[in-house]
């Protein structure tokens, strides 16, 4: 009874206002990212792109992402999330504002790599204050809601967006998202005071730590074949995600030729049903680990064989005729494909103690970031140079499948997290009879 009232007190009404905030910044994030392909069409006939220099465009995003996401991470453990939110939030909105501007390929390049710097922290601080409001037990199903504001973020905003650019063009997208992240600003430090960082981590997950080298214990978990092998799990995710974003809207309507109002509605299929198999997958995990308390079976044995059979969605979606088949089955494969957005960060929480949750998320990002630059522009350079453009997104699809499967193979044989690699932490009693 004890330790469910301690449990309890953990996810206060103050916490789970905070995981709303949370979600909603997300949902904003990935709107910002979505954007660029609901508009890939006409930006590209009004700037002369080609199809590599599209994919440039998705790939450059990313091109400072990894290094601000490590940064990001390191000032929130040093000045906490709040701050360094605000200000990350307050930069792509600006961003933002700047691209109703954009009338050349290097504009556009410019605005997206400072955008791209700006959004690199956004997921792993979001999860690294997720992380300090929750219990460990209910880590999966918490750290879902707020990372179910990626895709629903494009499911919700693709119809309104797609709206926006087919009736008042492309640049009024950039500016409604604009005035989104500023009014969520607002929100956030009005309701989040720099006190509460401190007040945030639940009784039942409090730690005593014997270990006085956290350095030294932090640089063996980046060097661990854990870490690594989650991170490049991550890479393939993003890799997958990214082609999603940037490409996805471009291939139902030149390839599959999608009419307007159907488009709208099938742009959104995908980020619907990541939503959904991140909420059911989560939810098994939780339960999974709840039963055995163990990370492999409860964690590891989800995300593993979720990735393969995303894997294989893409492969067999890549090369079917029908339109509902092929739409459902990359639509499956991405939405699988995403698990590792959530899965990762939950076991990552367990391999190093809690004044280093920022920096090891960061660390995450920055390595699954890169799957987003390289993502994108081989896609680019497959449509522009195989025999059609139709050939050329069926092994731009078959390729992300093949990198999923890789690495997605790899953390279910592979990984095994069975201890903290930080300082060592000394349960309170309360947990051990949990």
């Amino acid at each position: 009874m004890k330790q469910n009232n301690l449990n309890n007190a953990g996810i206060s009404k103050k916490a789970w206002l905070v995981i709303a905030l949370l979600f909603v910044v997300t949902v904003i994030s990935n709107a910002d990212k979505a954007i660029i392909g609901f508009a890939s069409v006409p930006l590209m006939e009004e700037l002369g792109l080609t199809a590599a220099q599209w994919g440039m465009v998705g790939g450059v995003f990313f091109l400072l992402y990894s290094i601000s996401a490590i940064l990001g991470g390191v000032l929130a453990d040093r000045i906490g999330v709040r701050a360094v939110m605000a200000g990350m939030v307050a930069l792509w909105s600006i961003v933002q504002f700047s691209t109703i501007f954009v009338n050349s390929f290097a504009f556009l390049l410019a605005t997206r790599i400072i955008l791209g710097a700006g959004e690199g922290p956004s997921y792993s601080l979001a999860m690294t204050a997720a992380s300090k409001w929750l219990p460990k037990e209910k880590l999966g199903i918490g750290m879902t809601l707020v990372s179910i504001g990626g895709p629903l973020g494009v499911a919700i905003s693709a119809p309104m967006l797609v709206h926006l650019i087919l009736n008042y063009g492309w640049r009024s997208a950039f500016v409604a998202t604009g005035i989104i992240g500023i009014v969520w600003i607002f929100f956030w430090l009005g309701i989040v005071k720099s006190k509460d960082e401190k007040m945030a981590e639940p009784a039942a997950r409090k730690t005593v730590t014997t270990d006085s080298r956290p350095e030294t214990k932090f640089s063996s978990v980046l060097k661990s074949k854990n870490f690594i092998l989650i991170a490049l799990c991550g890479f393939a995710t993003y890799w997958s995600f990214t082609i999603g974003l940037n490409w996805l809207p471009n291939y139902l309507e030149n390839v599959r030729r999608l009419e307007p109002e159907v488009l709208t509605i099938v742009v959104a299929l995908p980020w619907v049903l990541i939503t959904l198999t991140q909420l059911f997958f989560s939810t098994l995990s939780d339960r999974l680990y709840r039963k055995t308390q163990d990370i492999v079976k409860g964690r590891i044995f989800v995300l593993g064989p979720v990735m393969v059979a995303g894997a294989l969605s893409y492969f067999f979606g890549a090369m079917a005729q029908s339109n509902f088949i092929a739409i459902a089955l990359l639509s499956l494969g991405l939405a699988l494909g995403c698990i590792t957005l959530v899965l990762g960060p939950v076991i990552l929480v367990n391999l190093v103690s809690k004044e280093h949750q920022g920096k090891i998320q960061g660390w995450f990002m920055a390595v699954t970031s890169l799957g987003g630059i390289v993502g994108p522009y081989i896609t680019g350079l497959l449509v522009e140079n195989a025999s059609s453009v139709s050939m050329g997104f069926q092994l731009a699809f078959q390729s992300s499948g093949l990198v999923i499967l890789i690495f997605g193979g790899l953390v279910w044989a592979a990984v095994r997290p069975n201890k903290l690699e930080g300082p060592t932490p000394v349960r309170l009693p309360e947990e051990v009879q949990g």
